[in-house]
């Protein structure tokens, strides 16, 4: 194992613990582990910088309820990392919200810092079809086209 892959690999560690323990008191811890030009995009939005990623972060605890990230696979290939991760918490409307993820995650040149998040999963199945109404119309579009 090469410097790089150690550091690299610690950096992960830390990021994924981030994300496993965080809280109100926990967001804004972010900045030592990302580029000051950090880049964080999710199926809803893409934010740049630390100070907003984490103001975006912190947003899940007034609108969720016990939210809560659980980090089971890591990957590494070449200048990037991917998470496989759950997601849940409980949010009006919705009631209890289950999603499985993944993320890229991009290293800056020497590898100590993580340049960007870009999350991937499917907001219409996880959030938009258990929207009352709207999600009934995506889950009947999506049998049309499932029986194509």
């Amino acid at each position: 194992m090469t410097d790089t892959t150690d550091r690299q690999r610690h950096l992960i560690a830390a990021y994924s613990a981030y994300y496993e323990n965080l809280s109100p008191d926990t967001v804004d811890q972010l900045s030592s582990m990302v580029t000051a030009d950090f880049a964080f995009t999710d199926p809803f939005t893409t934010v740049i910088g630390p100070d907003k990623v984490c103001a975006y972060l912190a947003k899940t605890f007034s609108e969720t309820e016990n939210p809560k990230f659980d980090v089971t696979h890591t990957a590494f290939d070449g200048d990037m990392a991917f998470l496989r991760w759950t997601f849940s918490a409980r949010m009006p409307v919705i009631g209890q919200w289950d999603i499985t993820g993944m993320t890229a995650l991009t290293f800056n040149e020497d590898k100590s810092l993580l340049t960007s998040h870009v999350d991937h999963w499917d907001a219409s199945q996880n959030f938009y079809a258990k929207i009352p109404v709207l999600g009934w119309f995506i889950r009947r579009l999506a049998r049309r086209v499932a029986a194509l």
